[in-house]
């Protein structure tokens, strides 16, 4: 479903896809009651049907919305509309760790070391209000413009770790850093979130992963039995203390972690200082000499009981080989007899787990050889699809960014799965597309007769808009003299536009007044205000809960702008109940006679929308590039936002039909064919 340009909970307005994952959609959007921008998470459809999810999934964000530090992304909001499930939370411009290491190969020790000790900051807060992750990856950090780390995802992270149904599909992409109790479907803790903090770590400063295989079970098997490569191995001018740190968080024994975040916080932080000035003990300790220590082996010695059966039989085959020996009684040739038999059992074993793990494999993947992920950034859209396709893999589209380095619209700046990496035949990679550099061009606004739709058709391109007014002896007071930039020139978006406003002769009365704020303020005292002004009030009607009963809760145009005198202001005063409003009297309103205002072209319905409506015609013989198209009424205004009144399929053949939209005053209607937009007009 096209979410762009829907509002959620009457208040988030959807501008754009800025991501897409696993388990939701991301979007760029702005809270048209604090004006700001924010990134609004909508759950994936068979996630929101999940009623065991979602319950777990709303208490997990709501604990999340309260952790306040700045290394965690901000949570705002959580909420449902019509069954859309999302989060609203703080808008990172940045990159995610995993997009920096797979652009960067790997990341100076430093600048790791760094990265890494904010994310176990970030995680203290957490861990301190019980609160545990459990899907930490580079894929939930983003990187700020400033170097500044923020973790994400921690609603979505446990509510998924705790449906194992539903969870198992997102398990797959995050299991080259789970923690061997996580692999293992055991108990999780704030030691699971140093395990993966270990894993970042060791990837940022060595570029690979400690545990890589052709399918998650092998990894996770990995995760629980297999020692990883050093990372000075790998990268030997890191120092040995960060190596040391790395090995430490990477633990298999939970016990022989650190004890805290807190504490790999303060070890990180000392390395920046001074490089040798941690010893760890132990931590590269592979003799099994530590003085707590229990082997956990999947499938094999569950139970104490099994672990000491094991060791004692391990202990009969030794006393039995030095018995043999000191007796003298078994021959050379015995002896060969045995190692043969030994190793035939070996490799019988061998080969069972092998096609033991084979057939788990299938179960889970499906048959099918893998193949290698292409290079394909910087291609064409057509042509990373053909390239993908010829190496029996699928492409889809998950968003289109703005790049200043593919400027040119259509082509991939990134790729889900680096070049080289293996996936199944028949897998799919993600790509973003660019959609043309961070740039746009200047609406002509100089032809509008109004300043209301002049301002909404600069905002509407991401562009600020700004009024200067000066005296001119042609234009009347209150018309566009001018613009700076000029309509059609390329500028950056967030840049400013200057519309110049005429106060008429310098020798005569500009006839322009300064519009005063009713905001919050009674009908009565509002239409007062206006009235010494010399402006005209344009009341409407509506009915919204969570608003004072009786008062004026939206303005247009805004307070302090200059308008010619008798303009109409657009006033928006909420009424809850029928009749007059609370401390309200009946003079001076338009709807004295009709208290219920079931007829008045300024009453309102309980939803908070005006009932005064007019009938546009739109012809639609000429219409679209096919006979069947899709038909698309915006309006937009700033007393009530930005809203779709009408959409449907249609044909030419339908010829002229008509739509009824509320009647704003200043407001701008957009008429769109296929979401490209054919026609405005301004009420």
């Amino acid at each position: 479903m096209d979410m762009i340009g829907k509002i959620l909970g009457n208040r988030y307005e959807i501008i754009e896809n800025i991501g897409t994952g696993g388990m939701a959609t991301v979007y760029k959007a702005r809270d048209r009651i604090l004006n700001r921008y924010i990134a609004v998470k909508v759950l994936k459809d068979e996630f929101s049907n999940d009623s065991e999810f979602i319950k777990r999934f709303q208490v997990e964000a709501q604990s999340a919305a309260s952790l306040s530090h700045q290394n965690i992304v901000s949570v705002y909001d959580v909420g449902n509309d019509n069954g859309k499930h999302y989060i609203v939370m703080e808008l990172i411009e940045g990159k995610t760790l995993k997009e920096i290491i797979t652009e960067s190969g790997k990341i100076p020790w430093q600048d790791a070391v760094k990265i890494a000790a904010q994310i176990a900051s970030g995680l203290n807060q957490a861990h301190k209000n019980h609160i545990i992750h459990r899907d930490i990856k580079p894929h939930n950090i983003i990187i700020t413009k400033d170097g500044v780390a923020k973790v994400t995802d921690f609603g979505i992270a446990k509510a998924v770790s705790n449906s194992t149904i539903n969870a198992f599909g997102s398990t797959i992409g995050s299991v080259h850093y789970f923690s061997p109790e996580h692999a293992r479907g055991g108990y999780t803790d704030e030691k699971s979130d140093i395990y993966s903090l270990g894993v970042v770590l060791y990837e940022m400063v060595t570029g690979k992963l400690p545990f890589e295989d052709e399918t998650p079970v092998a990894v996770a098997l990995k995760h629980l039995h297999d020692e990883p490569e050093e990372p000075i191995h790998i990268t030997p001018e890191i120092p040995k203390a960060l190596n040391d740190v790395i090995l430490k968080a990477m633990q298999k024994e939970v016990g022989n972690r650190y004890a805290s975040a807190q504490a790999m916080y303060i070890d990180l932080n000392t390395i920046l200082r001074n490089p040798d000035d941690i010893t760890l003990k132990d931590v590269n300790n592979r003799s099994g000499e530590f003085q707590t220590q229990r082997i956990p082996i999947v499938g094999e010695m569950n139970t104490k009981e099994e672990y000491k059966k094991t060791e004692a039989k391990k202990k009969n085959k030794e006393q039995d080989v030095d018995d043999m020996s000191k007796s003298k009684k078994v021959t050379k040739s015995k002896a060969l007899v045995r190692l043969f038999a030994f190793l035939l059992l070996a490799a019988v074993v061998f080969l069972v787990c092998v096609q033991a793990g084979k057939a788990v494999s299938t179960m889970i993947l499906g048959t099918g050889s893998t193949v290698e992920v292409p290079s394909i950034v910087g291609y064409s859209e057509e042509e990373a699809r053909k390239l993908l396709e010829a190496n029996g893999l699928k492409m889809e589209v998950q968003a289109n960014v703005t790049s200043d380095e593919f400027p040119v619209a259509g082509f991939v700046v990134y790729q889900e799965y680096a070049e080289g990496y293996r996936l199944k035949s028949g897998a799919t990679v993600g790509v973003r597309l660019s959609k043309g550099a961070n740039k746009v061009m200047v609406p002509d606004v100089s032809i509008l007769n109004s300043t209301t739709a002049a301002k909404l058709r600069i905002e509407s391109f991401g562009l600020v808009y700004k009024e200067e007014f000066e005296y001119h002896e042609t234009v009347e007071s209150g018309e566009i003299i001018r613009q700076d930039p000029k309509g059609d020139t390329e500028v950056d978006i967030g840049s400013e536009v200057t519309v110049y406003i005429s106060m008429g002769s310098a020798s005569g009365d500009s006839g322009l007044v300064k519009v005063p704020s009713v905001l919050g303020k009674s009908e009565t005292e509002a239409r007062k205000l206006l009235d010494d002004s010399k402006l005209i009030a344009n009341v409407t009607y509506v009915a919204k809960a969570g608003e004072a009963d009786g008062v004026v809760i939206s303005q247009a145009p805004e307070e302090d702008s200059y308008q010619p005198e008798l303009t109409e202001i657009v006033l928006v005063v909420n009424r809850l109940a029928n009749g007059t409003t609370s401390g309200e009297s009946n003079s001076g309103n338009d709807n004295a006679n009709n208290p219920t205002g079931n007829e008045s072209n300024n009453s309102g319905t309980p939803n908070g929308e005006p009932t005064a409506k007019r009938q546009v015609v739109i012809d639609l013989s000429n219409a679209g590039k096919k006979d069947g198209f899709n038909v698309k009424v915006v309006l937009e205004s700033n007393t009530l936002g930005k809203k779709i009144e009408y959409e449907a399929t249609h044909s030419r053949s339908d010829g002229r039909i008509e739509v009824d939209v509320p009647d704003i005053k200043g407001a701008m209607l957009k008429v769109y064919i296929d979401d490209e937009v054919v026609s405005e007009m301004m009420l």
